[in-house]
């Protein structure tokens, strides 16, 4: 769950895609696509959760006005740039993952629901968004941000083959916050990196 960037907060900062970049995306177990209203009540829900509301910038508390604003505003916006993940055997909601672009460079964002964790859905998704980014959208690099606590989206980055590059300071609704940082290029090797112990914990 990268820090700077968090599908299902209200501003609109994802704006920034072309609308024919927002194809849906396919995998072989997960499809992402715009967010609609049959999306609401599972936003709300996945949206209470304290890690989505400690590693995102969503509002806290989230109330069901926000994920309405979020899809009828926000994602409905014809350069918006999210998109809702669910599974393809039984559309089981799944998260949200963005692709903000400026100048040639994407930044990612994501979270998934908290039952839905543990089976590896947010990597499959982020990979296909990564390719998406690249051989579609057409950015160049991709970057990655999150808290220091944040291991498991550490990993997940790591493991997509981002390279660190180290922490800095952001800052995000008013407050400066040290984040770990990396990013990847479109002719790096997607392969997984090996980072520091200190940003993905001990056992990795």
């Amino acid at each position: 769950m990268p820090r700077t960037v968090s599908p299902g907060a209200t501003d609109t900062g994802f704006r920034t895609v072309h609308n024919d970049d927002m194809a849906d995306i396919r995998t072989t177990r997960l499809r992402l696509r715009r967010p609609d209203e049959s999306d609401v009540d599972a936003i709300v829900d996945a949206c209470q959760d304290p890690d989505i509301q400690r590693f995102t910038l969503i509002p806290v508390p989230y109330r069901r006005t926000d994920a309405e604003h979020f899809v009828r505003v926000v994602a409905a916006h014809p350069r918006s740039s999210v998109w809702t993940i669910r599974t393809l055997l039984d559309d089981t909601f799944v998260g949200v993952a963005g692709l903000r672009v400026a100048d040639g460079v994407g930044t990612l964002g994501y979270w998934c629901a908290a039952p839905q964790r543990g089976r590896r859905y947010l990597g499959e998704a982020i990979a296909a968004l990564v390719d998406h980014g690249f051989a579609v959208v057409g950015v160049d690099t991709i970057r990655w941000s999150a808290l220091p606590d944040n291991v498991a989206s550490a990993r997940l980055a790591a493991a997509l083959g981002f390279r660190y590059t180290g922490r800095r300071t952001e800052t995000a609704h008013g407050l400066d916050e040290q984040v770990n940082t990396a990013e990847l290029s479109r002719s790096d090797p997607r392969e997984p990196c090996v980072w520091p112990k200190a940003v993905v914990g001990p056992n990795h």
